[in-house]
């Protein structure tokens, strides 16, 4: 076990070794090697696609419509996708730090349920109140077209490893939330038939009345913009002097609430991807 330990770590000092040498050559095959002929310069700008995942964070002290019952977070797995674009600052193959444009689409969904809550329900065979145990289950819906400048250095020369830090603005296409009961005990219970006055616009799911739809629609005073702060860390793979792949991981933190009421609601997304980008 130790010998294979050994031979991991020897690999992997070898690869961040190799990367950072193949990192120091970048746009070396784009120079003319006679100074008495003109100079083609690499070019100090990489495009090129981005995607990854999404790790939720929803906290909340909001409930989804005023009479239900407040949670305080949500998680879930998400996806992001679309275009990068990268501006070198400096000489390209020595350039310590640039711009990077992303215009991506997020996924930012979320779930959770509050088990084991008293209700006051109804026995059908016995045609009479009953004392039950309901759930009460999340689900949010919340897309957007997101617009990301971020300010790059790279701290340790001819090495791979970047910071990244800058705001992220989402215009959200898709707010919306779900949000039902379901009784857990007793089997012969069902919602009685009061409770869709209680909550307007609410509907049964099953015609034995055991799962209520207490909400399907877009989220109550909705904002359609967020902010964010988004930091992390990414490793640039060179791949020749024209293109690179680069590993990436951040925590994007929401400024704004999702909504435009007095209570919070922030998502915050832990993000790992990858972006691949070409010279041109």
């Amino acid at each position: 076990m130790k010998i294979k330990l050994n031979r991991f770590f020897i690999l992997l000092i070898g690869t961040l070794l190799f990367s950072g040498s193949v990192y120091a050559q970048r746009g070396g095959e784009t120079q003319y090697a006679n100074p008495l002929l003109p100079s083609k310069k690499a070019t100090p700008i990489y495009f090129g696609p981005a995607g990854g995942v999404n790790i939720m964070g929803h906290s909340m002290d909001k409930p989804t419509i005023e009479q239900c019952n407040v949670f305080q977070s949500a998680a879930g797995l998400g996806i992001y996708a679309g275009l990068t674009l990268e501006r070198l600052f400096g000489d390209v193959a020595t350039s310590s730090s640039s711009v990077i444009f992303r215009v991506l689409f997020n996924m930012y969904p979320g779930t959770n349920t509050i088990d084991d809550i008293p209700y006051n329900a109804y026995d059908p065979i016995n045609d009479r109140p009953v004392s039950t145990t309901v759930q009460d289950g999340l689900d949010i819906s919340y897309n957007a077209v997101t617009f990301e400048v971020m300010y790059k250095i790279n701290p340790i020369p001819a090495m791979g490893l970047g910071i990244v830090v800058g705001p992220a603005i989402d215009y959200i296409l898709t707010k919306n939330v779900k949000q039902k009961y379901s009784i857990l005990t007793p089997t012969n219970a069902q919602f009685p038939l009061d409770l869709l006055d209680k909550y307007p616009g609410a509907i049964f799911e099953d015609e034995y009345r055991r799962i209520a739809i207490i909400y399907d629609g877009e989220i109550e005073e909705a904002s359609s913009i967020r902010f964010g702060i988004k930091a992390g860390v990414q490793y640039e793979i060179l791949l020749g002097s024209k293109l690179y792949i680069a590993p990436a991981l951040a925590y994007n933190f929401g400024i704004t609430n999702v909504t435009t009421t007095k209570h919070s609601w922030r998502v915050s997304p832990i993000q790992i991807g990858m972006d691949l980008r070409f010279a041109f």
